[in-house]
């Protein structure tokens, strides 16, 4: 397991949100629950994600944009590393391993990600997406 990979999960398979203050130990379903929750919140957000024509985006949207789609890695991570065999048994592999070169090649094309960041992952997707 490389080391950012380790900065996330922890061997009882709960997540450790990287955070200034005190870390708090989640299970992986509270932690996708509440990561969801927040992503709702900042993309509703006028003052962030504005829908007006013409309203400019805030100082910061990259800063969050960037945030989000990290945070959103997290989740592919978990997948494949942890139930990735019980996507196949449902024949939904296809359909997740699109959704992962999607994301990676978006994130990729804009660089919202750092190529470090991306680094969990980065054996399964030489793979599949060169």
């Amino acid at each position: 397991m490389s080391m950012a990979l380790k900065q996330v999960f922890n061997k009882d398979r709960t997540f450790r949100p990287k955070r200034k203050f005190e870390p708090t130990t989640l299970s992986a379903p509270k932690y996708m629950s509440l990561l969801m929750d927040w992503i709702e919140v900042q993309i509703n957000n006028e003052n962030i994600f504005p829908t007006n024509v013409g309203t400019p985006f805030p100082k910061n949207f990259m800063q969050v944009a960037k945030k989000i789609l990290s945070r959103l890695f997290r989740v592919f991570v978990h997948v494949y590393i942890h139930h990735f065999d019980r996507v196949s048994q449902m024949g939904a592999e296809a359909h997740v391993n699109t959704c992962y070169k999607h994301f990676y090649y978006f994130v990729i094309e804009f660089n919202l990600m750092d190529h470090k960041e991306l680094e969990p992952l980065k054996e399964m997707t030489a793979r599949m997406c060169h």
